[in-house]
């Protein structure tokens, strides 16, 4: 959960998910978040991917309204790149980076535009029929017209690890910390998922939940997701 993965899509495959959410607030008269996701992906060359992505938020979604009590809908488009630099070799872990434009609007707000840059790094730790494999993403977003006051840079940072407990399941636990607004502590939350590939093409499944720490993060999320691969990018 929240975590972009080094391994491009491959060149001349594509892949689609769904994904649906919902967190919970620890404070406010307004605390329910629903949220939805649609993303592709399309394999261009070796070790490059063009990653596009669609979010919808129905509820205290930033920008924050005055009144704490309205729901609003919101959302952010995401149009990205993923390189992978380095191939996992021995001691070496697989290295990549992702770039993406993105633009957030809501209904009390004009579009809001941003770029994101993300380093990417993960490690088998454990081989075998059922490995285990570490993943950090560390980035920097960057707010091209942020409003007076408003936290123009922000960092993120994730790790996640993960273990095939099956020949189609896979269990992940997470941990996610990003910056907010100037006033607010960072968010900070685990997350635990399953995994599981219902045939060669997919769907993969995944569902989980997380919790928050601190005043600032979600009481506790909830979220699920399907994936569909297309062409080369069927095993």
């Amino acid at each position: 959960f929240g975590i972009i993965g080094v391994a491009p899509t491959a060149a001349g495959g594509q892949t689609l998910s769904l994904g649906l959410g919902y967190s919970r607030a620890r404070e406010g008269a307004n605390r329910d978040l629903y949220s939805g996701a649609l993303e592709a992906e399309a394999g261009l060359v070796r070790g490059l991917d063009l990653r596009v992505a669609q979010t919808a938020e129905y509820g205290p979604a930033a920008p924050y309204p005055a009144d704490d009590t309205k729901r609003l809908w919101g959302g952010l488009s995401q149009l990205g790149l993923r390189w992978q630099f380095m191939e996992e070799d021995g001691w070496r872990p697989a290295m990549g980076v992702f770039g993406a434009l993105r633009t957030g609007y809501g209904e009390t707000s004009g579009p809001s535009q941003s770029g994101q840059i993300v380093g990417l790094l993960s490690k088998t730790i454990i081989e075998g029929p059922r490995p285990l494999a570490l993943s950090f993403n560390v980035g920097w977003s960057e707010l091209f017209n942020a409003a007076p006051g408003e936290r123009a840079g922000r960092y993120e940072f994730a790790a996640g690890l993960t273990q095939n407990i099956g020949q189609d399941t896979s269990l992940g636990f997470s941990y996610l910390r990003n910056q907010q607004d100037r006033g607010e502590q960072d968010q900070n939350i685990i997350a635990a998922g399953l995994w599981h590939r219902l045939g060669n093409a997919g769907p993969i499944m995944a569902a989980g939940a997380g919790v928050g720490i601190g005043d600032d993060s979600p009481s506790f999320l909830v979220f699920a997701s399907l994936k569909w691969l297309f062409g080369a990018a069927v095993p």
